[in-house]
């Protein structure tokens, strides 16, 4: 299968968001979907090595796939490079300016009204908050993989980072997580195996699903740097269970009553870093009267059990996850065939 044809959307704030798209292989759905990455990832997340590719699953669906990269991932650049870039950008940056921007850009090259939007961890929360918004009437539908509501995430490991997190202050702007995956690429199996296996258990793979040549590609091209305010964000809504603005006036999980739009919300059943009972207590706020919960494992009758990240990068995913994605979105085609009409 070829690259993605790269495509930019212009945001408001001088950013062009990175979207690579995949049209359908074959005659299928008239909506497409755009695919949304998690912090401090890239589209790799959703577009991984091999079979590992929920891009390429949906492609040969006959979807027509767009891969988001929110800004300071992969492709996505600020148009104007002088003065440098700041690092300083938080979550409603990317719900209030980069969202819109990608929904602009896909419903005016495709011609369709709405999208579905499929999210992994930061993506789904994208989703979340950007349907209690205007841009919630481009949406026919979100599915999200691991995407906490943040009320009952909790791990003890975080929580002693937790309790350091004003120490992130002095932390450069932009924190080299890339530059350090791709150091440790070559010994990912090792990492894996004898010096991090209650970590990458816990917060990234279950053993069921442990793959280390994923693992190491994606250390190598999917991994990105992240901006040290998004991480002081992030420890705030962790330490208070709540995702609120950066004024500390508006909590995104409080209003997710406001949602209308069909969601389907997976779970990882030995997710430690987003725990099933935090998407539990989301589904049921959610204002949606079409709404689905999934919890992938053995619970449900799978053979394999999963934790966050192989739900979409894990070994059996493209068997047992990508399905029920695919036939989730094939239920959620609007009713009427939709085509923009231009004055």
């Amino acid at each position: 299968m070829t690259e993605p044809t790269l495509h930019h959307a212009q945001t408001r704030d001088g950013w062009q968001i990175a979207l690579h798209h995949r049209p359908p292989l074959r005659d299928g759905h008239d909506t497409p979907v755009i695919l949304c990455h998690g912090m401090g990832s890239n589209r790799f997340n959703m577009d991984g090595p091999g079979r590992a590719s929920l891009s390429r699953h949906l492609s040969a669906a006959g979807y027509d796939v767009w891969g988001l990269e929110l800004r300071g991932a992969g492709k996505s650049r600020r148009r104007l490079r002088l003065p440098t870039v700041p690092w300083s950008w938080t979550f409603e940056d990317y719900v209030q300016h980069d969202v819109p921007a990608a929904l602009r850009l896909v419903r005016e090259l495709t011609g369709r009204d709405r999208v579905l939007w499929v999210g992994h961890s930061l993506g789904g929360m994208v989703a979340y908050a950007a349907l209690m918004t205007p841009a919630a009437a481009s949406f026919a539908g979100a599915v999200t993989l691991g995407s906490p509501g943040m009320t009952d995430v909790g791990h003890e490991a975080i929580d002693r980072w937790v309790r350091l997190r004003r120490l992130l202050r002095f932390a450069p702007p932009r924190l080299p997580t890339k530059a350090v995956a791709c150091a440790g690429a070559p010994f990912a199996g090792v990492l894996a195996t004898n010096v991090i296996p209650t970590l990458i258990r816990d917060w990234f793979w279950h053993p069921d699903n442990f793959d280390a040549g994923i693992v190491r590609f994606m250390m190598r091209r999917g991994v990105e740097d992240i901006p040290r305010s998004l991480m002081i964000e992030f420890a705030r809504w962790y330490e208070a269970k709540r995702m609120s603005d950066r004024y500390n006036l508006f909590s995104f999980g409080d209003h997710l009553e406001r949602i209308e739009a069909p969601v389907f919300v997976i779970a990882g059943s030995r997710d430690r870093l987003t725990p099933p009972a935090d998407l539990e207590r989301l589904m049921a706020r959610l204002g949606s009267r079409d709404k689905t919960y999934y919890l992938a494992g053995h619970a449900s009758g799978l053979a394999h059990e999963y934790s966050h990240v192989d739900l979409v990068l894990g070994r059996h995913a493209p068997d047992e996850i990508y399905p029920r994605v695919t036939e989730w979105l094939d239920a959620h085609q609007p009713a009427v065939r939709e085509r923009r009409t231009t004055a």
